[in-house]
């Protein structure tokens, strides 16, 4: 990163990096008289300067110095870029407020994710940095810092803060913005899962979401049990709003469901995986046979064409069935298939009865 050797140069020869400039790509065949000459002429409106050393970059095969300015620069005038031996000379400067921006940015960023430094740098395990304290953080920690999330992301990457939920409610009519109860449930038990916070935390976070009947159960079970679990809060929240279908209901509403007319395979699978998923958590299907289960459902719920069956009838036989996903790509594949060929089949032949054009040269 050239800003970072420029702000370690600086501060190896304990001069101001926001008063210094480092020029880059120099060929390696140019003599410091070259350098001073291009710099000169170049660098003329920033007045007087001190060339304090030159190293040699071996990832770019060139030749890079250091200025020292000796006159109070003006951003504005200096050139990002220079003209010299063997091409352009690249110019790497600090400007003043550039900490500012990347903290900005930075801010930004974790804002929209519902984050916070303080938080990444605790999820981590850099303890003991106060929010008074970032702007003081040099951009090459915190982007080292970035740079570990990325290769070894932490679970989760920030706790301190997690995306909102939207709104539930209870209510018998619930406003637009609220969330169904089953959509709610599953992002709520998600999170809640991977969230390595105190309990107290998870449950004044989980408040936030609830209005309503739905913030009145949450009072009523804190208050009968102060120190409740989520998944136990969670679980009431699905005794009270859940859909509290049986085994045996859950078993034959999989069981009884069917293509329905006009419905394209792949979208009835998908209709019916839903369900799948369901009976299966409540152990109506056993979870080791679900693929099977699936499949055996589809062949005899669907209309299949002949090719398709034939395919399935195939991957039955073959004793491991498809997962979801397989089976899935399997139908996708067929319905193409024969959209395309019905399309072929649909085209009009242009030109009327074919013999215009030809017939019209014979009478001439």
């Amino acid at each position: 990163m050239a800003l970072a050797l420029l702000e370690d140069w600086c501060r190896i020869l304990s001069v101001d990096d926001q008063k210094s400039l480092m020029v880059m790509g120099i060929p390696v065949d140019c003599s410091e008289d070259e350098i001073q000459e291009v710099l000169q002429e170049t660098l003329k409106p920033l007045g007087r300067y001190k060339l304090l050393g030159k190293i040699f970059r071996k990832q770019e095969n060139a030749n890079a110095v250091l200025l020292e300015l000796l006159e109070d620069p003006e951003v504005s005038v200096i050139p990002s870029k220079v003209q010299g031996k063997g091409g352009v000379w690249k110019v790497i400067f600090k400007t003043p407020n550039q900490d500012t921006e990347f903290l900005e940015r930075l801010n930004l960023f974790l804002e929209k994710e519902g984050q916070t430094i303080s938080g990444m740098f605790r999820a981590l395990g850099h303890q003991g940095l106060s929010p008074a304290a970032m702007p003081c953080i040099s951009p090459e920690l915190l982007a080292h810092v970035l740079g570990q999330v990325i290769a070894h992301p932490p679970p989760p990457l920030l706790p301190m803060r997690y995306r909102k939920l939207r709104v539930f409610s209870g209510s018998t009519v619930p406003a637009p913005e609220e969330e169904p109860f089953e959509v709610w449930l599953e992002q709520a038990t998600e999170i809640v899962k991977e969230w390595p916070v105190a309990e107290a935390e998870k449950k004044r976070w989980l408040m936030e979401s609830l209005r309503g009947p739905a913030l009145d159960l949450m009072h009523i079970v804190q208050a009968d049990n102060p120190s409740i679990s989520m998944e136990e809060c969670l679980e009431a929240f699905k005794q009270v709003f859940g859909n509290l279908e049986t085994r045996r209901t859950s078993q034959v509403k999989y069981l009884k469901t069917y293509q329905e007319e006009g419905e394209k395979v792949s979208a009835y699978v998908l209709r019916l995986e839903t369900l799948l998923r369901r009976a299966v958590e409540k152990r109506a299907i056993p979870r080791n046979i679900a693929d099977q289960i699936r499949l055996e459902q589809v062949m005899a719920g669907a209309s299949l064409s002949e090719v398709l069956w034939c395919r399935l009838r195939e991957l039955k036989d073959q004793g491991r069935p498809p997962s979801f996903l397989q089976l899935m790509k399997v139908i996708r594949e067929e319905e193409e298939e024969e959209a395309a060929f019905e399309n072929e089949n649909t085209e009009e032949p242009e030109g009327g009865d074919g013999y215009g054009h030809w017939g019209n040269e014979a009478n001439d």
